[in-house]
């Protein structure tokens, strides 16, 4: 009897993690970390203004969103200076003023768009939580 119910517990289990996989949606996503991964918000952000994602430079490396006049590199707040030196590579490969876009997922997020700026490259951050700019010139 214990096998039984072993069984028809693993069975339904099965079943239901099936049903929320087939069900699983994109927009879903956000809910399966704390704040979702830079990809994730990259492609958020760039059905919201457009630009050409992941485009590929002649040494292989990609810019996260092309503009015609920015090379963008989108980064976690806390990864603001990797965010600087991207964007600064990519503009000079590209023709293109550097711009970073930080992803912000908790308060304090200011002082990394200041350092970012405090190196002449335009900033702009994006609120995870809240799903909007909370800074965008």
């Amino acid at each position: 009897m214990t096998n039984i119910k072993y069984i028809i517990g693993m069975i339904f289990l099965i079943v239901v993690v099936g049903f929320v996989l087939v069900n699983f949606k994109k927009e879903d996503a956000i809910f399966t970390s704390n704040y979702g991964t830079e990809r994730w918000w990259q492609d958020v952000i760039q059905e919201e203004i457009g630009g050409q994602k992941e485009f590929r430079l002649d040494d292989g490396t990609r810019v996260d969103l092309l503009f015609n006049h920015h090379a963008c590199e989108i980064d976690w707040a806390t990864k603001w200076a990797e965010g600087i030196g991207q964007s600064i590579y990519y503009g000079l490969k590209t023709d293109r003023d550097p711009l970073v876009i930080l992803l912000a997922k908790k308060d304090g997020w200011e002082k990394y768009r200041d350092r970012v700026e405090f190196c002449g490259v335009e900033c702009w951050v994006f609120d995870t939580r809240t799903q909007g700019w909370v800074d965008k010139d």
